[in-house]
């Protein structure tokens, strides 16, 4: 507290002083500037889990008369699939329509990374503790990397145009190329759904007694892999900041800006957004859209295979030289444990993936140098 404390009066100390230094007699009317920044860019949107959730169904007087509970934990709330910051840097060249108006073309690049992508599974070899109806894990696999070109276009005015110590403001518009590569991580777990066979097993009603997985209807067919949209987009920003000048050719510039996007990011599964259909967290009437069989909540069950490679049947400690691979039924299956036959293996068991959507809007924050000609 104290460090972040001082930091604040230096940063007010140095522009208090700024503005107190006399003026300079600096023009850059009529004149070309190019500049290099370099900083941040801080996306503004992330996808939270939606583990855990409670829908609450009532009656016509209001009375709690059915209750879906989402069978995930609700350990998930560490780490999202978000736009991470990412390090930023701009060329720009600018020219003074007079000592006020100034019009700026800009480039820049960054690469960030798009967070995680959170899947969470409960196996079928796993044990079930008798005090809860589940036992969700929550893995984490890495999307990949947003490479993002922004290209724009800015207009603003300069408040002081002869001092030294210049604040401006403006905006304008732009477009940004964005492309994404994906982790080895994301790509396998793409391909390994794409391979599996797999449908949805309905979480039951959770109003009287232990709440399970109805299995009855499902059919195992085929599941597609992941999907993700990433498009150019148009953009348009509002800029401010200032510029302080150390003579008549060199200029330090400390420049904020928000951009706003057209366009998204999206990222899906299955042919859907999520793999496994979320319980929604709301209270609603009986007989709504939300009240099954309306709707069907659950995770998508996979017998055969699985997604990710999980753990692994272990010996107990009751019988140390149980052989698990002969016989599985006598071992019992740890979370994060190597195989015991020394070959990895997908796990079978119920399964929940999610995606979502991204915006592109960020705010931005650099410092740079401009020479003019």
């Amino acid at each position: 507290m104290r460090n972040k404390f001082a930091l604040r009066v230096c940063v007010f100390g140095l522009l208090v002083a700024c503005i107190a230094t006399p003026a300079l007699a600096v023009n850059i009317e009529k004149k070309f500037r190019i500049g290099f920044n370099i900083g941040g860019l801080n996306g503004q949107d992330e996808v939270t889990s939606d583990s855990a959730n409670v829908l609450t169904l009532v009656d016509d007087l209001l009375t709690p008369t059915k209750v879906y509970i989402d069978p995930r934990n609700d350990s998930s709330v560490f780490g999202s699939l978000e736009l991470q910051p990412g390090a930023l840097a701009t060329l720009n060249a600018s020219y003074a329509v007079n000592k006020i108006f100034v019009i700026e073309a800009s480039v820049g690049y960054q690469q960030t990374d798009l967070g995680d992508v959170e899947l969470q599974a409960q196996f079928l070899e796993i044990e079930i503790p008798e005090q809860e109806p589940f036992n969700f894990t929550t893995f984490r696999v890495r999307a990949g990397d947003i490479e993002r070109i922004p290209i724009q276009l800015s207009a603003m005015a300069r408040f002081r145009p002869r001092a030294n110590f210049n604040p401006y403001f403006g905006g304008g518009v732009g477009y940004s190329f964005v492309g994404f590569e994906p982790s080895s991580e994301f790509d396998q777990l793409s391909l390994n759904m794409d391979a599996a066979l797999g449908d949805l097993a309905a979480v039951d009603e959770a109003t009287f007694g232990r709440p399970t997985f109805d299995n009855s209807g499902v059919v195992a067919g085929d599941l597609q892999g992941a999907r993700v949209d990433v498009d150019d987009s148009f953009e348009w920003h509002l800029l401010g900041g200032f510029d302080y000048s150390f003579n008549a050719k060199w200029t330090m510039v400390v420049d904020f800006r928000y951009v706003f996007s057209s366009r998204d990011i999206f990222v899906g599964f299955n042919g859907d957004r999520d793999l496994g259909s979320a319980v929604p967290a709301q209270v609603d009437f009986l007989g709504s859209e939300v009240d099954p069989p309306n709707s069907v909540y659950g995770a998508v069950l996979i017998r055969n295979g699985g997604l990710i490679d999980g753990g692994a049947l272990q010996a107990p400690l009751t019988d140390p030289e149980a052989d698990c691979v002969a016989s599985p039924g006598s071992c019992v299956f740890v979370i994060g444990a190597e195989d015991p036959d020394g070959v990895s293996r997908l796990d079978p068991g119920y399964y929940y993936v999610q995606g979502g959507q991204l915006d592109l809007d960020a705010f931005s924050f650099q410092i740079g140098m401009r020479y003019t000609f």
